[in-house]
């Protein structure tokens, strides 16, 4: 008898420790899923390294939204050559992206790229732990392009990429660390479709005849305007695209090169807003048109009469 009761207590605990598992596991699934998610991009993204296997991150991310050929110009000694590579896009729900660019063996670039208030990863930028190299915490969304310059104590960055189109525009800074840095290159972007994107305006192309890319040693050469306006741009934007690349140096779309995805592929994922995010949409419409709002609107079409009514009783004579 007591040999049964023992076996029974036994069996209600391990029926309270599976009960107990499933719970954990379901609440742990839900958490990855919602409140948690934010930290598990942010997680997953620092897993990422130049060369890595595109079945490596879509096991870390999921299936790509989108797959498309794009331009690239290799920049590595000896090569110079324009070339093609594939470009993939997961959308991050709302908040952000994460692209790849590369061919089907290994990644040779990505890039995180949040596009909401409430999505700013936090990503070490230069040296490794294990050297005493230069490093820096960028905070997408929050931290400024000034910033990254005066916190590695650098008089410029390595190189800059800008241009302005008429509805989009795109900056990023290169900088590289070398053997600290495991040979990677760094862009801190100001993607067009990131967060906080024209909130400093936007940059002409800098660099010799016409080009988009400026090397930072020119910097100085440019004309005292320029050089101004290139000041005010780099205190006001705020980094919002950080990409990486591996030993290969490459310009990504050479003619009108980002940082994070192309804005024309991924508009077309927009989320229908809720109805006060329509209110709050037409509001601001309205008012980049220079239309009035809708009571001013409706307020012209009211008779004379009814709008003497609306101002209130006549004063006693």
């Amino acid at each position: 008898m007591n040999e049964l009761s023992t076996l029974a207590d036994i069996g209600k605990i391990m029926g309270g420790v599976v009960a107990a598992l499933t719970l954990i596991g379901t609440v742990t699934e839900w958490w990855k899923k919602g409140p948690g998610r934010r930290r598990t991009w942010t997680k997953n993204f620092k897993q990422l390294a130049p060369g890595v296997r595109p079945a490596y991150v879509e096991a870390l991310f999921g299936e790509p939204a989108f797959e498309l050929t794009v331009p690239v110009l290799s920049l590595t000694p000896g090569e110079g050559s324009r070339l093609s590579v594939t470009e993939r896009v997961w959308p991050l729900a709302t908040e952000g992206y994460l692209t790849t660019w590369g061919s089907e063996s290994d990644v040779v670039a990505y890039s995180l790229t949040t596009t909401s208030k409430r999505f700013k990863p936090k990503i070490r930028m230069g040296s490794s732990w294990y050297s005493n190299g230069p490093a820096l915490n960028v905070r997408l969304g929050r931290t400024r392009l000034a910033q990254v310059s005066n916190a590695l104590d650098l008089p410029h960055p390595e190189e800059i990429a800008s241009w302005k189109g008429a509805r989009r525009h795109e900056y990023y800074e290169v900088y590289y660390f070398g053997n600290p840095g495991h040979y990677m290159t760094w862009m801190c972007g100001v993607s067009g479709t990131g967060y906080r994107a024209g909130e400093a305006g936007a940059m002409e192309r800098l660099g010799p005849e016409n080009s988009a890319f400026l090397r930072g040693d020119l910097i100085e050469r440019l004309p005292v305007d320029q050089q101004q306006e290139l000041d005010t741009y780099r205190t006001r934007a705020v980094v919002n695209s950080l990409m990486v690349q591996g030993m290969e140096r490459l310009n990504i779309c050479p003619e009108v090169p980002r940082s994070g995805p192309d804005y024309d592929v991924v508009r077309t994922l927009e989320k229908t807003p809720g109805v006060f995010g329509k209110i709050r949409i037409r509001r601001e419409l309205r008012r980049v048109e220079g239309r009035p709002g809708v009571w001013e609107a409706v307020r012209r079409r009211l008779p004379r009469r009814l709008l003497r009514g609306a101002r209130g009783p006549r004063p006693p004579l």
